[in-house]
């Protein structure tokens, strides 16, 4: 009898030692480790504009062939893991509860980034607003769905505390691994009436995974520009903590979704 109960133990401990963490299907297991301990990763994207933290969701290919596309001149990378409010996010309800967090665009207004050049923590984007289109660019609400998409596009304007006043592209693709999120400026982005950024010049792309009670959130800007950037090492830190800004206003809209009863 004594010999089964410890046979049964080392079954357990045999089971615990080979069970495999959930989010293993989308980040290789060095990164995992690390992500775990970490809470989050940052890399500045390579030169030869491959990232490198990107999941690996069916859409990864095609991100990193826009990225190629475009040939950036700085970019960096983001990826964290974020604990939901205890409901199963990978369920239909929960999808759709990702999805419409991602559309609460108003929502962004106010959130803070902390500013290299200026040394302190700022309001990252001063007015933020869904609009209705490129010829009627009042804000309109937030948009909220009963079923997501396979695709869907809409434009928005903000605010921003170092790129102005901008209106941008959004085109949303709901995978069933992920959603993802690209964002374009269709603005020309001035620097003391110095234009630096031509139009979809400056790109943003999200990828949320759902897995189980918990979201992978991956971050990706970049940005090319003629015009000279300064201090390259300065320029990945900003955008690194533009999207960790962006990932923990994410975050926040995570934890407002309404635990499964």
């Amino acid at each position: 009898m004594r010999l089964g109960l410890v046979a049964i133990q080392m079954l357990f401990l045999v089971a615990s030692a080979f069970a495999q963490d959930s989010l293993a299907a989308f980040v290789d297991g060095t990164a995992l480790d690390r992500l775990r301990a970490e809470g989050t990763l940052r890399a500045a994207l390579p030169d030869d504009g491959k990232p490198v933290l990107v999941p690996a969701v069916s859409s990864a290919a095609s991100i990193s062939g826009d990225v190629h596309s475009l040939g950036p001149t700085v970019g960096a990378e983001l990826l964290r893991i974020i604990a939901g409010p205890g409901t199963a996010l990978d369920s239909p309800a929960g999808r759709l509860a990702l999805y419409n967090a991602l559309h609460a665009v108003s929502t962004m207004k106010g959130i803070t980034y902390w500013s290299v050049t200026r040394g302190k923590e700022m309001v990252l984007f001063l007015q933020s607003s869904v609009i209705g289109s490129l010829s009627r660019p009042d804000p309109v609400p937030d948009p909220l769905f009963d079923d997501i998409p396979a695709e869907h596009d809409l434009f928005t304007f903000q605010e921003d505390s170092s790129f102005g006043k901008n209106t941008y592209a959004e085109h949303f693709s709901a995978r069933p691994d992920a959603i993802v999120v690209k964002t374009e400026n269709l603005s020309t982005i001035s620097f003391l009436f110095v234009p630096i950024i031509q139009p979809r010049g400056l790109v943003s792309q999200v990828v949320v995974v759902p897995s189980g009670k918990e979201v992978l959130f991956y971050g990706l800007a970049y940005l090319k520009s003629g015009f000279p950037i300064g201090d390259k090492a300065s320029r990945i830190m900003s955008l690194e903590n533009r999207l960790a800004a962006l990932a923990s206003w994410f975050a926040k809209r995570v934890t407002m979704i309404s635990p499964s009863p």
